[in-house]
């Protein structure tokens, strides 16, 4: 990039006189002198000058938490680091707080930074910024809206790392520890077998389900959090790398932690206090500790200033005590199954018994009159959890909790023990406050002020002199994860095979839960779900459906290459009128070619004439209304979802097409048709997912696959998230609005 322009002086001098007004207005406005800047001086990042030593934080998850520790950790040890606590993770961010450092020269006053940097937005400033150390706290799944899957994620951090740069890696997360290859040095940390781990990953849905390299199973020693821990692929013979810094000791009774150092000649102990114990807390903790010794800080200094009060805080943890009753909020990343799922762990492990409050709907897309918020997340969410006898209650809050509510249904909770409500104030209102030792409120991090507002009233209440009403005494009976649906026929389905192909693989954007949805409403069904190397069912026995749903892109050629030498067979089923549904990423299989990372193209299954064409890193979004006529004698019927995708689809659907487009686009941005059929098959790229989201359909699918009426499995809940849905989608729109998730 060429020496500093006069535009640039022009930018940075705007910049600062943004940031010094919005100080004297009392106001953060963390982006704004970036955005002012950039907009000036396109190039500014790339021209400001940069401290002499720059340190990034980074993952899907805890990096907030990191950073913010790793900060005062180091300024307790005389660093004074240039921190964007009030500018943001984002490239605006960054640059904002490099213009409240800089002189007006451009030079900076501060030779060392230490900052946050969003994951996504490292494409944007890792190419102006070399950092010395990135510190990559994990990859997990996070708002598929906006970071799609880790495969994506891994993509554009790794590519953009300088090879100059050393990165602190989580060496138990097989993901993230294969970052940037070109990047040599390298350090990680590790946290070794603990009581209470488990022998395979956790979860309803799991990031890491096969062999990053070759594609085959995992087999685990023990595993911590959802995947992360120690594990070997059973064909390559991949494993983690060897850790550098490693908990080898955790005493729960002095909130202790003890690391050893492998680099080190005679490999060195030292103990660390933890303020808060959690898994992710202590993770959080370790790669700030980790950090500041690379950065030279003594372990007694570091020991030091976490036993004078530098230590993970309570922000997103917060306990209190009111008449007896335990008060806790639990902060959880919006749209994040995996924060969400901590949050749910955090709660059930808490003794006694309880009533939690859920208030997790986007609180901006919840204020907007045109916009509806993205629910396919609640499906790879474990709330199969709160099936549990301590928790007493279940509250929920506000915008999309009908789906939420039959999201619980399909999870076994007893409906009897769940309400729903439209604020915080009335969920207050609505707990049970007799018999329970704690009242639990899990909330969007974006939602700190209604879970306040809803504290504060149960506080309220507990200190009254209000009669304590208890919950009813209920028989608790555990049921399957699927749900038992007391409507529908126990034997429902009975004869039907149904196969679910690579359901590791296939549990994107929660399309898991149309299987999910399909086992609560045909019980009697038999269900056979192919794992990744297996041969598929269809290939030699009779099924009477096959479902698959949609994966990563890497995923996508591994199982493209897999199924290629049953391309025909699946068209010759098709044909025959077997029920099949291939959504999202999975439609793109049954094509002639689709493409992938790179500019490059795989062969697809040739089951439908199309191709698709990736389109990485531009997002195609869009909400979704379109009519199925599913041409049997039965009425058309309106399709709900959202389209979330980096590919646009050629190929002619004219002749059968999924659906007529009303909102939304269908095989590309300018087409009104969407999605393919062939016999009995149907590619679409609509999610939600589709089955739950869409009772009418739904009961169409079953009854095509039984051949006989059937009764929908929570019909009524399901009808009303849908006439909700529906409301708000098919809501007349100013004239050039686009209705986005």
């Amino acid at each position: 990039m060429s020496d500093k322009t006069p535009r640039f002086y022009l930018a940075l001098a705007a910049g600062k006189l943004a940031a010094t007004a919005l100080t004297a207005l009392g106001r953060n406005g963390g982006q704004i002198p970036g955005k002012i800047a950039e907009t000036i001086d396109p190039d500014f990042l790339a021209h400001i000058d940069k401290p002499e030593r720059v340190v990034f934080v980074t993952g899907t998850n805890g990096k907030t938490t990191t950073s913010n520790l790793l900060d005062d950790l180091l300024q307790d040890n005389g660093f004074e680091p240039v921190t964007n606590r009030a500018g943001g993770n984002v490239a605006n961010g960054i640059e904002s707080s490099l213009i409240k450092n800089a002189r007006f020269s451009g030079a900076q006053r501060k030779a060392f930074a230490c900052m946050e940097l969003d994951e996504l937005s490292s494409r944007l400033v890792l190419p102006h910024v070399t950092p010395d150390i990135l510190l990559v706290c994990n990859l997990y799944r996070d708002s598929f809206m906006r970071n799609a899957n880790p495969d994506y994620i891994f993509d554009v951090i790794s590519r953009n790392v300088s090879p100059e740069t050393e990165l602190i890696l989580n060496a138990d997360d097989l993901i993230s520890c294969r970052l940037a290859p070109q990047a040599t040095k390298r350090t990680y940390f590790s946290i070794g077998q603990l009581p209470g781990d488990t022998n395979k990953p956790q979860g309803i849905v799991c990031d890491l389900t096969a062999c990053p390299q070759c594609g085959a199973a995992l087999e685990y020693d023990y595993c911590h959090l959802r995947h992360l821990g120690k594990a070997r692929c059973t064909r390559c013979g991949f494993t983690n790398p060897e850790p550098d810094f490693e908990v080898t000791r955790v005493d729960r009774s002095t909130n202790t932690f003890t690391v050893r150092e492998n680099r080190e000649p005679g490999a060195p102990e030292y103990d660390y206090r933890i303020g808060t114990y959690s898994i992710t807390n202590l993770y959080n903790l370790l790669a700030a500790v980790v950090t500041a010794r690379r950065l030279g800080v003594l372990p007694a200094d570091i020991a030091k200033s976490l036993d004078g009060g530098v230590n993970v805080t309570a922000l997103r943890y917060s306990a209190e005590e009111a008449a007896g009753v335990r008060l806790v909020n639990v902060a959880a990343k919006g749209e994040n199954s995996t924060a969400t799922s901590t949050a749910v762990d955090t709660i059930c492990l808490e003794p006694g018994p309880k009533a939690v409050v859920f208030i997790m709907s986007d609180a901006y897309l919840a204020g907007s009159p045109y916009s509806s918020e993205y629910t396919g997340w609640y499906y790879q969410t474990d709330f199969e959890g709160l099936n549990n006898p301590q928790v007493k209650q279940v509250v929920v809050v506000g915008a999309r909790g009908e789906d939420l509510m039959l999201r619980l249904r399909l999870a076994g909770i007893d409906p009897r023990r769940v309400s729903l409500v439209p604020d915080a104030e009335t969920a207050a209102a609505t707990l049970k406050l007799g018999g329970i030792d704690g009242v639990f409120i899990a909330y969007d991090i974006f939602n700190g002020d209604q879970a306040t507002r809803c504290r504060d009233a149960v506080r309220a209440r507990l200190e009254s002199d209000e009669p304590r009403e208890a919950m009813p005494e209920m028989a608790y009976e555990p049921v399957a994860p699927a749900g038992v649906a007391t409507d529908v026929p126990a034997d429902q389905g009975a004869g039907a095979v149904i196969e679910v192909l690579y359901p590791e693989f296939g549990n994107q954007a929660g399309d898991n839960g149309n299987a999910l949805y399909l086992r609560s409403c045909l019980p009697g069904a038999t269900f056979v779900e192919t794992s990744f190397g297996d041969e598929p069912a269809f290939v030699s026995r009779h099924v009477d459906a096959v479902i698959m749903g949609g994966m990563t892109e890497a995923h996508q050629v591994l199982a493209a290459r897999a199924l290629h030498p049953y391309g025909r067979r699946l068209a010759e089923l098709a044909d025959e009128g077997v029920t099949m549904l291939f959504t999202h990423s999975a439609a793109e299989l049954l094509g002639q070619t689709f493409g992938i990372p790179g500019g490059q193209r795989a062969e697809g299954l040739g089951v439908l004439g199309m191709t698709t064409r990736q389109d990485m890193p531009k997002r195609y979004l869009c909400s979704f209304v379109g009519a199925f006529d599913p041409a049997d004698g039965t009425d058309p019927m309106t399709i709900l979802g959202f389209k979330i995708q980096f590919t646009q689809m050629r190929g002619n659907n004219a002749t059968r097409p999924f659906v007529k487009v009303d909102r939304g686009w269908g095989l590309a941005e300018n087409s009104t048709l969407e999605g393919l059929r062939r016999g009995g098959l149907i590619a679409t790229w609509v999610l939600g997912p589709i089955l739950p989201s869409n009772p009418a359909f739904a009961k169409w699918f079953c009854e095509r696959i039984t051949g006989t009426p059937v009764t929908l499995a929570f019909a009524a809940d399901a009808q009303l998230a849908y006439d909700v849905r529906h409301a708000e989608l098919t809501k007349p729109l100013p004239k050039g609005k686009v209705i986005n998730p």
